[in-house]
């Protein structure tokens, strides 16, 4: 991050963990990890880096109610040990198989000046870290300004001294604020002007494949009365969707096909004799039928504008396929910020477009359906048992097994439609180079130089 850096850093092309914040760790226990500060950081305020400071970060990251995002990732952590002023034992309650990848979550705040600041919001507005730029402005709805940060301990970018985010929410004027000159990044791009920015000599493309799975969220709770709740139903829906036809026609081929479940090829516990649920409009309709729904029936299907690329767009082609099963979805389109109200309160009923893009692990990844999570609209004690298991599984074979055997519930159950995994498409000026962000849409800039005009 430019402002605040974490403890440890992600390698966006091994997707590994790296040092970072942390210069060296290593389990010293099943339940313990040392962590090896990094000497001679300083906050861009003057203040020190140092055991004090990552045991105050710790401490924000566990508490649930200042850091409720990140409830889950804490989970683990027990309590943090310092051993001097530069190495910190962080204790959990359990061996977890993630730890490291935690720790890529945990951002360093200064203890001093977040005191000073009021605790979370008032830092929220003005932060301060130990990042390559500092912060100089925000103004709301118009622009976040950064600054380099002169005392930066690392190799920062080259050739940008500020930095200018800009919130830009039609797609037209993102575009041409690329083609102009005016951005010299653009995130979430249409589709329809790929080939227009890769042709110009002053802009290109950079394709991530994502972490997000995009997927229809079909409610099974028991507040939320609706067909839905049948299996029948769900699997229906899930055989009446074209995902090819959406992807060629209104992603230009830029995604992938989920296969019935809900992690990628990549990661552990990925099953590729699973089979995904193939387009089949005669099955769904006979699936219905079996439910007692020869007829159809009339749903309310959600869908956010301008959260993920093109997701109106694909909503519209899916409620059109739903509607040749009988199954007349009426639109209800929400602007970003009440799409994610909705869906932080369990709102999102009976059916919704949602794509979800957990850190890489795939208890972060399944962790989402478990009964209890604020964001799942699934109620399964078996599956619960398995996402549990899995999180304490240290035998990597062991634990890929179990992810398959969860992986085979969800298919069966079907609590949402799978439909594909994304591929982010940045838009950049030629004149940066070495841009490369997460699948988590995290954006660095460590390695990126820019040259002048």
């Amino acid at each position: 991050m430019p402002m605040v850096e974490p403890l440890l850093g992600f390698d966006t092309v091994t997707n590994k963990p790296v040092p970072h914040l942390v210069e060296r760790w290593e389990m010293t226990s099943p339940t313990a990890i040392k962590l090896s500060l990094r000497k001679g950081v300083t906050f861009s305020n003057g203040e020190a880096f140092d055991a004090e400071a990552v045991i105050h970060s710790l401490k924000i990251f566990t508490d649930a109610k200042t850091t409720p995002a990140y409830s889950r990732y804490a989970a683990p952590l027990k309590e943090f040990e310092k051993l001097d002023a530069h190495t910190v034992v962080v204790h959990t309650h359990f061996p977890y198989p993630a730890l490291e990848m935690v720790l890529t979550q945990v951002y360093v705040t200064p203890p001093g000046y977040w005191s000073q600041a009021g605790g979370a919001d008032g830092f929220g507005r003005k932060p301060i870290g130990t990042g390559p730029f500092r912060f100089v402005e925000w103004i709301k709805d118009s622009r976040v300004v950064l600054d380099r940060n002169p005392q930066y301990w690392g190799t920062a970018a080259q050739g940008i001294d500020r930095m200018i985010f800009r919130p830009i929410p039609d797609d037209s004027a993102r575009v041409a604020a690329l083609e102009t000159g005016e951005v010299d990044v653009a995130i979430n791009l249409p589709v329809s002007a790929i080939k227009r920015i890769e042709a110009s000599r002053q802009t290109q493309i950079v394709p991530i494949p994502s972490y997000r799975i995009f997927q229809l969220v079909l409610s099974t709770l028991d507040e939320h009365k609706s067909p839905v709740q049948n299996k029948l139903v769900r699997q229906a829906i899930n055989h009446a969707i074209d995902k090819k036809s959406i992807i060629d026609n209104l992603l230009s081929g830029r995604a992938e096909i989920l296969q019935g479940q809900l992690l990628r090829p990549e990661q552990m516990g990925f099953d590729p004799a699973l089979k995904d649920y193939e387009f089949d409009l005669a099955k769904a309709k006979a699936l219905l039928a079996q439910a007692g729904h020869p007829d159809g029936f009339e749903i309310v299907f959600k869908t956010p504008s301008g959260r993920y690329a093109q997701d109106r767009e694909v909503s519209e082609a899916i409620a059109g396929m739903l509607g040749k099963a009988g199954i007349r979805a009426k639109m209800t389109v929400l602007e970003p910020g009440e799409f994610l109200r909705q869906l932080r309160n369990r709102e999102l009923w009976p059916i919704a477009f949602l794509g979800l893009a957990p850190p890489d692990d795939p208890d972060f990844q399944l962790f989402q359906y478990r009964s209890d999570w604020r964001y799942s609209y699934i109620q399964n004690t078996r599956l619960d048992q398995l996402i549990d298991a899995g999180s304490r599984e240290m035998d990597r074979d062991k634990r890929a097994a179990i992810y398959r055997e969860a992986s085979a519930l969800i298919r069966e159950e079907a609590p949402v439609a799978f439909l594909y995994r994304g591929i982010d498409l940045y838009g950049t000026t030629r004149r940066l180079t070495g841009f490369r962000p997460g699948g988590d849409q995290r954006i660095s800039f460590y390695p990126v130089t820019l040259e002048r005009r």
